[in-house]
């Protein structure tokens, strides 16, 4: 298995690694996916920076903060209808694994703070397709209350 660093999507890859719908012999990246079948990755998405007004009147950063990532994978695709409802099945059994941990609360370390909340914010898609591969994702937003 490869060493993650300390850091969010470090935590966030790690806490992945052990949900047991993926196989476990596919390899899990950070911002990168293969052109070819199969694999996972978790990409970090541009997300803003909340802030608010302290009593001096200072713009500083919100006690409560959202992320987002994309959770995607490298599929088999093509004409196939069991193989591209099977990717379809996937997505739906990896979201109701993220609501399962988030009811139990769940969830992965962080570095400047405490997750309240990791949600999906979209169901999953094929989003690049190729004659013979897709890419499909998921999105999530977590919620944290910053340290």
């Amino acid at each position: 298995m490869q060493r993650q660093e300390e850091s969010n999507i470090g935590y966030l890859w790690e806490w992945f690694r052990a949900c047991p719908v993926l196989q476990q012999d596919r390899r899990l990246q950070t911002d990168y996916l293969a052109e070819t079948p199969t694999e996972y990755s978790i990409f970090a998405v541009p997300s803003s920076i909340e802030y608010r007004e302290n009593v001096l009147g200072e713009e500083v950063p919100a006690d409560i903060q959202t992320v987002n990532y994309i959770f995607a994978s490298r599929e088999t695709y093509g004409a196939d209808v069991v193989t591209n409802q099977a990717n379809l099945l996937f997505f739906d059994e990896v979201i109701a694994w993220i609501l399962r941990q988030n009811q139990r609360r769940n969830f992965p370390k962080m570095v400047g703070g405490r997750i309240r909340s990791i949600v999906p914010t979209l169901t999953g898609s094929p989003t690049e397709i190729g004659s013979s591969a897709a890419k499909y994702q998921i999105q999530i937003r977590i919620t944290y209350r910053r340290d």
